[in-house]
């Protein structure tokens, strides 16, 4: 290897981290099929059936929201520690 080629180390922890925000993303997957199926061009004539489905795509999103801002920060810093670890 030459002098010229650095390497970073990456913690064992970083990587656990890492792949604990994938985890929480991974977990709305099924969640998000309901918001799919809601936005899908099928108008309804409904319109009682209507409020009450976008009531709960609305309440839906608005977790999501939050929580993929939230787990967004905490993967920007493990990266922004893994990026900052010394060369070897």
């Amino acid at each position: 290897m030459s002098k010229e080629q650095n390497l970073k180390a990456v913690p064992y922890q970083d990587i656990l981290d890492v792949r604990s925000e994938l985890i929480k993303l991974r977990s709305w997957q099924k969640s998000l099929v309901y918001l799919d199926e809601f936005f899908d061009g099928k108008i309804t004539r409904n319109k009682k059936d209507m409020r009450m489905r976008y009531y709960s795509c609305q309440q839906l999103y608005q977790v999501f929201s939050g929580d993929f801002e939230g787990v967004l920060k905490e993967s920007e810093e493990v990266l922004g520690k893994m990026i900052q670890t010394k060369k070897i």
